[in-house]
């Protein structure tokens, strides 16, 4: 296994990743290098997004996936951006999971799917300021801020529907989906049918909505 390597950053990995046909064996050792930096993060995503559907060695094996199509697809991804490490780090990491959800994906397609919910609920969350109807862009940092304290006060059953079904959310599609097999695999893990994970997921969103509606409207008369 070759060792990290601190002090190259990760948009250079991945620009001497996309020359593999120039310098195939420096090619290689990049990879290496950002295999080693960054296995252990989407190993931790990808058990909390996956593990109750696929099991833990499916979970190595679409890790794994990722990274051999990162190393193909190394020449898509836009190196040449200006930005610090730290900023690196996080543009990398997102593309990282974007090839797991395209993998994950790609295994359900064509599946049956079945519906979650009517209306796109979720994208609203963190952008009302009252209980009126009128919305207000929150910034994202707030938002997301507000999202994760929020989720904490949820159930653990909560949490996991939550976690599960928003892996399968797409802000243009007015009725929200999830992959048949995924949802019954989602019904094993929690013991509760369909029907009851709908109306899990919906008092879920409810809750989180009010917290973020209290909080920001706390904020305001302070």
């Amino acid at each position: 296994m070759v060792p990290p390597c601190d002090d190259i950053p990760d948009f250079e990995l991945i620009r001497r990743m996309a020359d593999k046909e120039a310098d195939f064996v420096t090619a290689r050792e990049a990879w290496g290098r950002f295999y080693v930096r960054h296995q252990r993060f989407l190993l931790r995503v990808c058990v909390a997004d996956h593990q109750y559907l696929f099991g833990m060695d499916e979970v190595r094996d679409l890790v794994n996936d990722a990274f051999m199509k990162a190393f193909s697809g190394a020449h898509t991804f836009d190196y040449t951006e200006e930005c610090e490490p730290i900023a690196q780090e996080r543009k990398s990491r997102r593309w990282l999971a974007c090839i797991v959800a395209n993998l994950v994906r790609d295994r359900f397609r064509g599946q049956p799917d079945v519906c979650l919910v009517d209306e796109d609920e979720i994208e609203r969350l963190g952008r009302t300021t009252d209980g009126s109807g009128n919305e207000t862009p929150v910034p994202e940092s707030k938002r997301l801020k507000l999202l994760i304290s929020g989720l904490a006060l949820l159930s653990d059953t909560e949490q996991t529907v939550l976690r599960a079904t928003m892996f399968y959310w797409q802000g243009d599609q007015q009725h929200q989906r999830m992959p048949h097999h995924a949802m019954q695999e989602l019904s094993k893990q929690v013991a509760e049918s369909p029907e009851n994970i709908r109306q899990i997921r919906s008092r879920a969103i409810i809750k989180l909505k009010k917290y973020i509606i209290d909080n920001l409207n706390n904020e305001k008369t302070d």
